[in-house]
């Protein structure tokens, strides 16, 4: 990756960016350097030029007094002297005098060199002049101040010619200068402006989902590995977003085939949950099965106790609960088995033919399988619930017959053997008339408790539930006696064992029938309610004359039925008289054993 990278930015723009600043700032080096030393190489030759023009000046001033020497005019040889050591001192004077050494060459040392020659020979004749030379020292004073005045001009060539130098440096400096930022400019233009315009346009696209944007700048550089990056990029995003929208049509194809298995078993469980028996939908759920798979046929075949719950025109197969186990599946055929852990209900065939069948169809056949063997299980358990009803329902008819009628007959065929025997034996028509009294009580007797009975039954299968039972019972008894009877039912929806409802029917009525016979009441109030939430309790109070004996007759008979029809609910019965008169008749029971918790349980006395 280094490699790539080394040889991806072997034209580097920030080689070529450093590179252009460099030579930038290496011009601007040389030039201030270039300026700096000419700068330094005329310092001083103003100092020069002005002392040689005062040279000059002061050579004209010596012919002034030398001509005033001679002619008296002012001037004295000791003032010409000093002028000349003045002039002398000021030409050697150091700013002079270091042009001395410098090269022989060099032509302003020479023009001094020549100008302090001319001086040593007219200093001699200055000091040693005289009228009659006075034009002749002229002379030769005018052509020395000649050699300054050519000495100046040198002087102020070369000071012109270090400017000169100067000045082309600069221009030659600034145009390399602005040529070095035009390249430059046009370098950044063609190498990062279009590029990046590139890049950013690219970017845009592929912003905007348009993943087939690719950048055509790929030169070695750094824009250049920015742009193979973004192809690079982009080609592996254009790869991943295809693979993703395959496996997202994949998965969606998957979650409809879900949806749809879903859907399938729903409408399955429609179907069976909804029938008035549970296994009729069978063939609905065979086509919906069809349907959803889109492939083969279906074929169901049950055994004959499945059979008896489906219709006969539905025209399934028959088959053996043994065949179901020991059998195989033809080719091209799959069998999945109706069963759950107590019996086999059939098989459903599946002609699936040669292609390959996956794994979640074969789930939602067997879940299907499930739910048909749950259907057949549930009508199997309520068929099985209806006859334990059914046996419960006889077995209480069977002992309420027991224990009244039954016995009545019992007590009235012995009552006809004495008459019959008596009466073989002479026994007297008092004797015998006696004994027919107790029989005709007897048939009375046994024909209330028989009329007791039917009402009962009538009740309980006319309208089901205690409730209305009871509300039959207090309407019925309204009108026997006369009374106002007011019924307070708060059990709701709870529903009891049907010989539990029988035996507090009983005992309520036993109740009612010994407040209209014998309690000369106005008012019975009935309440059926939950004490401390497991506590079945019933109550049925009168505000009549009380309990006086209750050992005595009929009314020691009916507690005796209602205390014996407790028992065989577990409950407690307590008869008390009220404080403000009358007697409540009080049952408490363990809702818990009198409760319908599913399976009807028979409850033997």
């Amino acid at each position: 990756m280094r490699f790539l990278v080394k040889k991806m930015t072997e034209g580097s723009l920030v080689r070529r960016a450093m590179l252009g600043w460099s030579a930038i700032i290496l011009l601007v080096l040389l030039s201030m350097a270039a300026s700096l030393i000419i700068t330094q190489s005329t310092d001083g030759d103003a100092e020069r030029i002005n002392v040689a023009g005062s040279l000059r000046m002061q050579s004209y001033r010596i012919s002034q007094i030398v001509l005033r020497v001679n002619h008296d005019l002012q001037k004295t040889q000791t003032e010409l002297i000093e002028e000349v050591m003045e002039f002398d001192r000021r030409i050697r004077t150091p700013i002079l005098a270091e042009l001395l050494t410098l090269s022989d060459r060099n032509l302003e040392r020479k023009a001094l060199e020549s100008v302090l020659t001319e001086w040593q020979a007219l200093k001699t004749h200055l000091l040693r002049h005289s009228t009659a030379e006075e034009l002749t020292l002229l002379d030769e004073i005018d052509h020395f101040v000649a050699g300054i005045d050519n000495m100046v001009g040198l002087f102020q060539a070369q000071t012109d010619l270090k400017i000169e130098q100067l000045r082309y440096i600069h221009g030659v400096s600034i145009s390399l200068v602005i040529f070095i930022v035009f390249f430059a400019l046009f370098d950044l233009f063609k190498t990062v402006v279009i590029p990046l315009r590139a890049l950013v346009s690219a970017a845009d696209r592929a912003k905007g989902g348009d993943l087939s944007a690719r950048v055509d700048y790929l030169r070695r550089d750094e824009l250049g590995l920015l742009g193979n990056t973004f192809n690079h990029m982009a080609s592996s995003l254009e790869e991943t977003y295809s693979e993703l929208e395959k496996r997202v049509a994949q998965k969606t194809h998957e979650l409809r085939s879900q949806t749809e298995s879903l859907e399938l078993l729903y409408e399955t469980s429609r179907l069976i949950n909804n029938s008035v028996t549970h296994a009729r939908a069978m063939r609905s759920v065979l086509d919906n099965l069809k349907q959803t798979l889109g492939r083969g046929a279906f074929e169901l075949y049950l055994t004959p106790q499945a059979q008896a719950y489906v219709d006969s025109s539905e025209g399934f197969g028959r088959i053996d609960s043994e065949a179901v186990a020991m059998s195989e599946p033809d080719s091209g055929e799959r069998w999945f088995n109706i069963s759950d852990k107590k019996h086999n209900y059939g098989r459903l065939v599946w002609s699936a033919g040669s292609k390959p069948v996956c794994e979640e169809q074969t789930q939602l056949i067997e879940a299907v399988c499930d739910l048909m063997a749950s259907a057949f299980s549930r009508d199997w358990k309520n068929e099985q619930t209806w006859r334990l009803l059914l046996v419960e329902e006889r077995a209480t008819i069977a002992r309420e017959l027991h224990d009244s009628l039954a016995q009545a007959l019992s007590y009235l065929k012995m009552q006809v053997s004495r008459w019959q025997t008596l009466s073989e034996r002479g026994a007297e028509k008092e004797q015998l008339a006696g004994i027919t009294a107790d029989i005709r009580e007897g048939l009375n007797a046994a024909y209330g408790q028989l009329r007791e009975l039917l009402t009962t039954f009538r009740l309980k299968l006319d309208e089901p539930g205690l409730e209305s039972a009871l509300k039959a019972t207090v309407a019925e008894y309204r009108e026997r006696g006369a009374l106002a009877i007011v019924l307070d039912y708060q059990l709701g929806e709870v529903a009891l064992r049907p010989n539990a409802e029988i035996h507090l029917l009983q005992i309520v009525r036993e109740a009612l029938s010994n407040v209209v016979r014998h309690a000369k009441a106005t008012q019975a109030d009935i309440r059926l309610y939950l004490e401390h939430d497991d506590n079945f309790v019933v109550e049925v109070s009168d505000n009549g004359v009380g309990l006086i004996d209750e050992s005595a007759g009929p009314l020691h008979h009916g507690m005796s039925i209602m205390n014996e029809r407790a028992q065989s609910l577990e409950a407690k019965l307590v008869i008390n008289n009220n404080s403000g008169g009358g007697v409540t008749v009080r049952i408490d029971c363990n809702m818990s054993k009198i409760k319908r918790t599913g399976e009807p349980i028979l409850h033997d006395r």
